[in-house]
């Protein structure tokens, strides 16, 4: 039996069954609609016209782990977190060793008629293991060992996704992995001193020419934003996306060229306008009407889903959920501020909107995450929140 239930002020009142927060689950679904709205119009005119209907079979597909990770209980994450902690390095390895190449890159995986890039799914995997970890330390939380264990714990994964190269996903584990500290109160030192010595590498990488980490490429987009200079080929090259990118939002204006009508779209004036830039779609077809739309849909979405993780009965399942939380924000930020040109071009899709399978999957995997959290709270099934002097 499913309970459908609209309110946060019934949680005291428990309860059996399987427990959805309504506002939350059609936040997902108002995202997911506008998605597949943007990727019928962009398939009309691609050079694929099957986007829309594979990004149909991906939504359906993606149901499965949604599913998968909304009834699973809480207490079988914890007892599998070192199977798919091992699970997840094999498949980066296998990556690395029988992985498929495009664009530079060597991310994914062939299964069958499918492609599946493990990267993503490390993403949510990170987000389990690390709460698994952090909560066997709980006693020992403030000690630097908790905290550089931690580091070491994504490290393998870290490592593994840098090599492919993708930066997108390792700037993404390393954000989610500093939030988590934040929720299991790791002593604000060691993530000051952690910054620090971050931001000092980077600087010194950045002059360190032909490193596997900061590539030539990744520096390239990075000064282009920095010194515009529009004399420079490689400043034209860099910043050619995001040109054409503010020139489809110009064009759409206030309100549009209208639904399924924009030329820029039609011509394929923007590359990748299906994927890391189809917000682009969005700002020539609805104009700034419907960015901002599509904004507070996020806002909205966003809002609910901290409401949800801050109401988390036990110290484990708040750190997931603010875990995948901001592993969906992290994308959402950088993507925006990618298609707004304040920001260099970093391979993070929208979630919900971009096209992709194993994008659509993490996503549909997150809310579903979320909503078990909830859920298996909403039941009692935990004693009291040993974290609720932070909501004070």
């Amino acid at each position: 039996m499913i309970n459908v239930d609209s309110g946060l002020d019934k949680e005291r009142r428990g309860g059996s069954g399987f427990t959805v927060d309504t506002p939350f689950l059609a936040g997902t679904i108002l995202l997911v609609l506008i998605g597949l709205a943007t990727l019928f119009s962009v398939s009309r005119t691609s050079a694929d016209p099957g986007l829309f209907k594979k990004q149909f079979m991906f939504l359906i597909l993606g149901l499965i782990p949604m599913a998968i990770f909304a009834l699973t209980p809480i207490m079988l994450w914890k007892r599998i977190s070192n199977w798919l902690y091992v699970g997840n390095i094999l498949l980066l390895l296998g990556v690395m060793f029988k992985g498929e190449s495009g664009g530079g890159a060597q991310r994914w995986i062939d299964i069958g008629p499918l492609q599946f890039q493990p990267s993503e799914m490390t993403k949510i995997i990170c987000v389990i293991t690390l709460a698994t970890f952090f909560e066997s330390r709980k006693e020992r939380i403030k000690d630097f060992s908790t905290f550089l264990l931690s580091l070491l714990h994504i490290l393998p994964s870290l490592i593994l996704v840098v090599l492919q190269p993708h930066m997108g996903a390792t700037l993404t584990i390393l954000v989610t992995w500093i939030s988590i500290c934040v929720i299991a109160r790791v002593p604000w030192k060691f993530l000051f001193a952690f910054l620090a010595a971050f931001t000092a590498i980077f600087i010194v990488l950045l002059n360190v020419p032909d490193n596997p980490i900061v590539r030539d490429y990744h520096k390239k987009r990075i000064m282009s934003l920095v010194v515009k200079n529009e004399q420079d080929p490689d400043y034209k090259k860099q910043m050619y996306q995001q040109e054409r990118g503010q020139i489809a939002f110009g064009i759409g204006g206030v309100t549009g060229d209208g639904y399924l009508k924009g030329s820029f779209k039609t011509a394929r004036s923007v590359p990748q306008q299906h994927n890391n830039f189809i917000m682009t779609v969005i700002g020539e077809e609805t104009g700034m009407i419907g960015c901002i739309v599509l904004l507070l849909g996020y806002g909205f979405f966003f809002m609910r889903g901290w409401s949800l993780a801050i109401r988390m009965s036990d110290s484990f399942s708040q750190m997931c959920a603010f875990g995948v939380l901001t592993v969906l924000a992290f994308h959402m930020i950088v993507n925006v501020q990618m298609n707004l040109a304040i920001g260099p071009v970093i391979g993070l899709w929208l979630p919900f909107i971009s096209y992709g399978g194993t994008a659509l999957w993490l996503c549909l995997s997150c809310v579903g995450l979320l909503i078990g959290l909830n859920s298996q709270r909403r039941q009692g099934m935990f004693t009291a929140n040993p974290w609720s002097d932070i909501q004070k």
